[in-house]
């Protein structure tokens, strides 16, 4: 599980509209991680996945930091996407993953079976 967080979160930057490409190494330093252990304790965005640190927070409409989304994801009280469904997140974060090095069926699987887990699309 830890290491689908980690791809998922390298994945899941330029899933949400970001064009720079973020590896698994920079992550960990962006967020003062040492160990894939320590990984795991990190807040991840509920919608696209990213390692949450006070600078990624998204924002409520009272402008007040959101902790449970990232910025790209959740701007000023709502989704910067709103209309985005599950399945749609999963078709913009497979060819990330792909260019990660996994296969296009091993990260259509996984993300099947983890979005469903994140709170945003607990829903659907």
């Amino acid at each position: 599980m830890k290491k689908i967080l980690s791809i998922l979160a390298c994945i899941s930057i330029c899933a949400v509209g970001c064009n720079q490409k973020t590896t698994q190494e920079e992550l960990k330093i962006q967020n003062n991680i040492e160990t894939d252990a320590d990984y795991a304790d990190v807040q991840h965005c509920q919608s696209c996945c990213m390692p949450l640190s006070e600078e990624l927070c998204g924002t409520n409409a009272d402008g007040s930091p959101n902790n449970d989304y990232c910025k790209y994801c959740y701007e000023n009280g709502s989704f910067t996407v709103p209309d985005v469904t599950m399945n749609q997140m999963i078709e913009i974060c497979v060819p990330y993953m792909v260019q990660q090095g996994m296969s296009e069926v091993d990260a259509r699987q996984i993300l099947e079976q983890f979005m469903p887990t994140l709170k945003r699309w607990k829903t659907q």
